[in-house]
């Protein structure tokens, strides 16, 4: 038996590997003048107003609520400079629940909410504390809430058997100063089954 040759290795010239190299270096330098060229044009364009403050028409909106529901839907005093971000009659097809929610910004970094609904089950109650523990209790006008916090939010959680002036459940919370939830807690309990004014136009129904 005849042993394999063994096949050469081809040679590049220095002229050959030249003439490949050459490309690759055009492309490497292509790629660095987009590149620069695309952060010189991000240095000169101006930096986008992404600040957006919305405030939600809560009144009207608890009006056209109250016309659906089987409650008054809350509509809390709040302090001035307080703007709410959303207002809605929300359906929560996924818990069974139909609730109405408003949220509002505090400040540049505080953020507070409610939730109401005539009909609340222990999954509705669970997500909207972020499936947060109980840790205590406070009575707030009267009204006995349960207590859910972490370190990074806390809520109050009024049950309906707890409720005694309407019977709905109610979950607030969020992340604000321990004045601020105080000042929200009392507002929102104090707005339980009180009738709202609407404008004549809006249909909207406090009976």
């Amino acid at each position: 038996m005849t042993e394999p040759e063994n096949t050469p290795t081809p040679q590049l010239t220095q002229s050959q590997a030249k003439r490949l190299r050459q490309p690759l270096i055009g492309v490497v330098v292509t790629v660095a003048i987009t590149m620069l060229a695309v952060f010189a044009v991000m240095g000169l364009r101006p930096e986008r107003d992404v600040t957006f403050t919305p405030d939600v028409d809560v009144e009207e909106a608890a009006g056209w609520t109250s016309d659906v529901a089987q409650f008054h839907a809350i509509v809390p005093e709040v302090p001035e400079g307080w703007t709410a971000n959303y207002a809605r009659w929300e359906n929560r097809a996924e818990l069974g629940v139909t609730a109405w929610e408003v949220g509002y910004s505090v400040q540049e970094h505080s953020f507070l909410s409610f939730a109401q609904t005539d009909e609340p089950n222990p999954a509705w109650v669970n997500d909207a504390t972020r499936q947060i523990g109980p840790t205590g209790e406070e009575t707030v006008a009267g009204l006995n809430f349960e207590v859910r916090e972490n370190d990074e939010r806390r809520y109050y959680v009024l049950e309906a058997e707890e409720n005694t002036i309407d019977g709905t459940a109610i979950v607030l919370g969020g992340e604000a100063t321990a004045e601020e939830f105080e000042i929200f807690l009392e507002s929102v309990a104090e707005s339980i089954d009180a009738e709202v004014e609407t404008g004549e136009d809006n249909g909207g129904s406090t009976e």
